[in-house]
């Protein structure tokens, strides 16, 4: 305890503690832009992020022009870089993949045997496995087989039947 004071005295009296307090606010603008990646807080994160970036950038500023104007360019130069690389890690987490591509589990709901695309003919009729918006999963039977709804959306357990058929893809259209 008697250190920490010696060096608080220490910084206060050659200026030097703008400069601590300037790295100490870099670190924690990478720690919570790194927690704002794996813990959904709705953006809380995100902006006390910027708030420590602001708040590094200023005490480099107190310490000296020279420290804070290399901070700035630092930060303003480094910022979309870490931008994309956030993004690209964060596509990766299971909170990304839920959001974004619904529940994965390979894509078998139910499980089934999946069908190749032109094996169901033209007026076969299945259920919706997964909402179709528009493309999702169709079960005919045993088989399960990726499909495009022909307008707007279908919700998962809704009657379908096959409106074409092709060797690339599946157009459904709710029955009724």
């Amino acid at each position: 305890m008697i250190h920490l004071a010696m060096l608080a005295e220490t910084a206060a009296a050659d200026g030097s503690g703008w400069l601590v307090a300037g790295f100490a606010l870099l670190g924690a603008t990478f720690a919570l832009g790194i927690a704002e990646l794996f813990v959904p807080t709705a953006g809380v994160l995100a902006v006390m992020t910027a708030l420590a970036a602001i708040g590094s950038v200023t005490c480099f500023f107190m310490h000296s022009p020279l420290w804070g104007f290399a901070s700035l360019l630092a930060y303003s130069a480094g910022a979309p870089f870490a931008v994309v690389f956030g993004f690209k890690l964060w596509t990766r987490t299971p909170i990304a993949r839920r959001m974004v591509l619904g529940p994965s589990e390979d894509h078998a709901p139910e499980g089934g045997v999946p069908a190749a695309a032109g094996s169901v003919p033209v007026g076969e009729e299945g259920i919706a496995a997964t909402p179709l918006r528009p493309v999702g999963f169709v079960r005919f039977g045993e088989r399960r087989v990726e499909a495009v709804a022909e307008h707007g959306m279908i919700e998962a357990g809704t009657a379908v039947t096959v409106a074409e058929s092709g060797p690339a893809r599946i157009v459904v259209r709710a029955r009724g």
